[in-house]
């Protein structure tokens, strides 16, 4: 509980009012650059404005002499910049706004730090700008906030295909990470600037931060660099602890943010508390309200009369069977693969996914909560699901020997694996076992032992080797962007911090499921949109023209003479299959990825690049995605015959009505957005907990690879631990400069020792010299092992 004061004031009014709203100032006050900016009250018009205010004073008092702690440094300041080796991960929140308008926007002429009214608005970006002497306006975008601990930021625009936008940090100010906001594009320099309009929605609720106190008053010094006034915390609480504490008042032109303690964490930051930094910093929801948990038990108790529902086909005699990882809890696809007598149709594959549709019903109280979510969020070793866990570890799980409801792909195709015919339909399943992929693989490796506990799954399972191997060849055919990436797989023990690191393995089991599930999207999507159905297409789109100079450049980098001439799945997949064995391919794949477009949800099915296919749309997983869940539900009109669209809108509201295009691509949007929230905040926390795992491991020396190479030094690779370092120019053996040409780094003096060139793949000893968990960096120097 906060303490107030008798007539039940907060401590900075209950202060304001006994020194008439200000307070004298003292020597203390003089030396400290901690004085407010501004505060509930208006402040006078000689101080400081909010963005022109110096950082606040790094010394702290104490509340009393019992409570004294050691002085420390200040924690928790990105270092992130525009060039930075290790940027930070874009913000994804939201949160309503509380009326902050960017300073120039409320009527009266420019404020102070804005620029002259004469300079023109971007037009490039849209192709259309004020013609000589007109007035037009400049097109408003919508973005999210990605802000720097210096001050600037960058503008994401929602909108595919307009770039990132910088914010000066005399207008980024008062913006959180993760902030909603409009804005409109104009030039400055050689890239994009943006000019802020109005926040529409404010990106955290609660920060995790450092209390502090200074002179009288006390702050918070969060993990994103920002500084905020602090309610006065209990009792409990000391100077020093890292505390969660959520915002009274979101910080403004002429005030900091106001927060009131939540959660005390402890004197130190420690690995168990990565989730809760992650739920703070993406403002990831954590907490099922209790209205929506009420909702999902009455529920559950409709399954049991729905599974004997005539319009529901019995496949419980069939042998589903689940392939999953070691470690998952949901099951929410089952797959089957029948070869007929010898005819036509040589392979029947039959795709069941938990119908969650059932339990989660349009415009209730769980389906937007789902909504809210958007997606599970997974971390290493707990996950954030999108719906409770009731239904997704239990009554939508397909667990084995259990009656569960599933809406099934039926697809029939002949010999050489092409599709025949599809069908769907809503049906009651009971799979025959619970499989893992290290399973499977070891009866696709014909492994004695495991070949001996299969049994009656033989035949299904020697059906599922014969059709993916078809549809692996069809796979190559059309030229598929198969990128073989790295990926971390770590152990933790109880208190969650990393004990091993392993590169994780990609065996054919796990591209069997993919292949399947990939077949049954596609077969989806084909059906909703020769239906005409308004429903959520996966969309991937070509990259743009002008990368195709960066991959030749690149190529050339790593000694390719033979150019890429155009971009297609096709050319992509040759030059990724040519070099797979080569130096230096890991880089060159993660390269190739980060040339492609986002891929994002939308109602207009423009086909998936990456994929090479016309028609796609995620069906697979409703469990954990809230667009699948629209898929599903667009499936079932178009399977019983309705034509009414789906209705998204609080049935309690008496203007909703029938749903249009507009909608579905606001649905889009929202649902996309939510999906790279997630994926930032994975990525988030895997960085996270590689650190506290290097930290550990101060002064050990690694082979590494070169994984990139900038003016400021070069990224490392440790491929057993699939994690990735800097290395910084100074800390090279020698004296090397860039060069931008070839995208190496060059000797100064060829006569000194050392490796004339050093490009990406090329071998690099590293010794591990300094880790920040608060910034998530790992730095490396170029040291060779020494000899034992």
């Amino acid at each position: 509980m906060r303490r107030r004061g008798p007539k039940g004031k907060k401590r900075h009014e209950r202060e304001a009012s006994a020194r008439g709203g200000r307070r004298p100032a003292t020597p203390s006050d003089k030396a400290s650059e901690d004085v407010p900016r501004g505060s509930r009250r208006k402040r006078p018009a000689e101080q400081d404005d909010f963005r022109r205010a110096a950082r606040p004073e790094r010394e702290s008092r104490p509340r009393s002499p019992s409570r004294v702690s050691s002085a420390s440094p200040r924690f928790g300041r990105d270092r992130d910049s525009e060039e930075s080796p290790s940027s930070g991960f874009r913000r994804r929140t939201e949160n309503r706004d509380q009326g902050f308008q960017p300073r120039g926007s409320r009527g009266g002429g420019a404020g102070r730090g804005r620029r002259s009214a004469g300079r023109r608005d971007e037009a490039a970006a849209r192709g259309r700008g004020r013609g000589r002497g007109g007035n037009a306006s400049p097109k408003v975008y919508v973005g999210r906030v990605q802000k720097n601990q210096r001050g600037f930021a960058f503008l994401i625009p929602q909108e595919a295909g307009i770039p990132d936008a910088y914010l000066p940090k005399d207008d980024a100010g008062p913006l959180l990470n993760g902030d909603l906001v409009e804005f409109s594009l104009h030039r400055e320099g050689r890239r994009p600037s943006a000019r802020l309009r109005r926040v529409l929605e404010r990106g955290q609720t609660t920060v995790v931060g450092r209390v502090r106190v200074s002179g009288r008053d006390w702050f918070l010094d969060a993990l994103d660099g920002e500084t905020h006034y602090l309610d006065e915390p209990p009792r409990e609480v000391n100077i020093g602890d890292w505390i969660v504490a959520r915002f009274d008042e979101y910080p403004s032109d002429e005030q900091r943010g106001y927060l009131e303690f939540e959660e005390l964490l402890g004197a130190q930051l420690l690995p168990r508390h990565d989730k809760i930094i992650a739920i703070s910093r993406f403002n990831l929801p954590s907490r099922f309200p209790g209205a929506v948990m009420r909702e999902t038990l009455d529920m559950a108790r409709h399954a049991r009369s729905e599974a004997t529902a005539p319009d529901r086909r019995d496949l419980r005699a069939l042998p589903f069977v689940t392939i999953d990882g070691a470690d998952a809890k949901d099951f929410d696809d089952a797959i089957l693969v029948e070869c007929p007598a010898p005819g036509k149709v040589a392979f029947i594959l039959y795709v069941a996914i938990a119908d969650v549709s059932f339990f989660v019903r349009s415009g209730t109280r769980l389906d937007r909560e789902a909504l809210e979510r958007g997606t599970s969020v997974y971390f290493p070793g707990t996950v954030i699901p999108m719906l409770p866990e009731s239904l997704s570890n239990d009554l939508c799980s397909l667990r084995p020997r259990e009656e569960r409801l599933a809406l099934t792909a039926e697809i029939h195709y002949d010999g050489s694996g092409n599709v025949l015919t599809s069908k769907f339909y809503e049906a009651v399943i009971q799979t025959a076992a619970r499989l893992t992929y290290e399973q499977v693989q070891g009866y696709l490796d014909k492994d004695p032992a495991t070949l001996k506990t299969f049994g009656f799954l033989d035949k299904p399972l020697s059906n599922a080797r014969q059709l993916y191997l078809k549809l692996r060849q069809l796979r190559r055919e059309r030229g598929v962007l198969d990128f073989d990436l790295p990926e971390c797989q770590m152990t933790l023990n109880e208190e969650g911090m990393p004990i091993a690191l392993k590169r994780r393995e990609h065996h054919d089991s796990h591209k069997l499921i993919e292949e399947f599930m990939i077949a049954a999207n596609q077969a989806v999507a084909r059906e909703l949109r020769e239906a005409n159905a308004l429903a959520l297409y996966r969309v991937h789109e070509a990259p743009d023209p002008s990368s195709l100079d960066e991959l030749n450049n690149m190529l050339k980098s790593l000694g390719i003479a033979k150019p890429l001439k155009d971009l297609t799945p096709q050319s992509f997949a040759r030059v990724l299959e040519s070099t797979a064995e080569l130096k230096g391919a890991a880089t060159l794949h993660q390269f190739i990825l980060r040339l492609q477009k986002q891929a994002r949800y939308e109602p207009n099915p423009r086909g998936h690049f990456g994929l090479a296919l016309v028609d796609y749309a995620h069906f697979t997983s409703p469990i954990r995605r809230y667009p699948d869940l629209v898929v599903h539900r667009a499936l079932k009109q178009v399977i019983s015959g309705q034509k009414s669209s789906d209705n998204y809108e609080d049935p309690e509201d008496e203007d909703s009505g029938p749903r249009v295009l507009q909608d579905f691509e606001e649905l889009g949007l929202k649902t996309s957005e939510r999906e790279r929230r997630a994926m930032t905040a994975e990525r988030f926390v895997m960085k996270r907990k590689q650190c506290w795992f290097m930290r550990e491991r101060l002064g050990e020396h690694f082979d590494g690879v070169i994984s990139g190479v900038i003016s400021a030094g070069v990224f490392v690779e440790i491929p057993e631990l699939a994690l990735d370092g800097f290395v910084p120019l100074e800390q090279m053996d020698g004296f090397y400069e860039f060069d931008d040409k070839r995208i190496c780094l060059r000797k100064r003096h060829r006569k000194a020792s050392g490796q004339d060139i050093y490009s990406v793949g090329d071998p690099l000893p590293i010794e591990v010299i300094d880790v920040s968990v608060e910034n998530n960096e790992i730095t490396f120097a170029h040291r060779p092992k020494p000899i034992a």
